[in-house]
């Protein structure tokens, strides 16, 4: 008596011509290929942007500048009494920017304010805090400072400019100006200005 015999069907794969088969694979790695071939592009274009960045930050700083002398320049007066003062300005094809910072008491900080702020202009908090903000546009982080736009405890912001600012300390203003005021401990309020209107000479 003959046994019946079950023929089990090839795999898909295997039933399709080498040819065909050949052809996958040389697709397969092709597309593996072009897939690595973009991924290093990118990589590539993530590192020159990189690259380009950290140039910027640490490029075309003017050499020599001290904040008595930006302060004369953009007509910021650094009342008596202030500490820890800083400046430096940055330069590219079309402008300079000045920055400058210095500490007082909160008391003096609270008067000196008080005479460059015009009465109908008030400080306003930083409810936006702007955490990438200008990274290659003269950084605080240069003079080893926190960038004021990202805080957002106990700092006042405003912005000034000479046409507008008639106040005893505003009338000698040369440039506009972003200002801050940071009372970063209690006590001690940190004054940040940031020239946005070029730097005088």
């Amino acid at each position: 008596m003959s046994r019946a015999t079950t023929t089990v069907p090839a795999p898909e794969a295997n039933r399709r011509p080498k040819g065909v088969r050949r052809l996958l694979v040389v697709l397969g790695v092709a597309l593996t290929a072009v897939i690595g071939g973009f991924a290093a592009v990118a990589l590539l274009g993530d590192r020159a942007v990189s690259e380009t960045a950290a140039k910027e930050k640490n490029c075309c700083w003017e050499k020599g500048v001290t904040s008595a002398g930006l302060s004369e320049r953009i007509g910021i007066r650094i009342p008596e009494g202030a500490s820890d003062s800083k400046a430096a300005v940055k330069t590219n094809s079309r402008y300079e920017t000045g920055i400058l910072a210095f500490t007082l008491p909160e008391d003096a900080a609270n008067r000196y304010l008080s005479r460059m702020v015009p009465e109908d202009t008030r400080m306003i908090a930083n409810i936006a805090p702007k955490h990438d903000a200008y990274k290659g546009d003269a950084p605080f982080t240069h003079l080893e400072l926190t960038e004021p736009e990202t805080i957002t405890s106990n700092l006042g912001k405003t912005a000034l400019c000479p046409e507008d600012t008639a106040t005893p300390e505003g009338k000698h203003l040369r440039s506009c100006v972003d200002l801050y005021a940071h009372e970063f401990e209690p006590g001690s309020t940190r004054i940040y200005v940031r020239s946005s209107g070029g730097v005088g000479r």
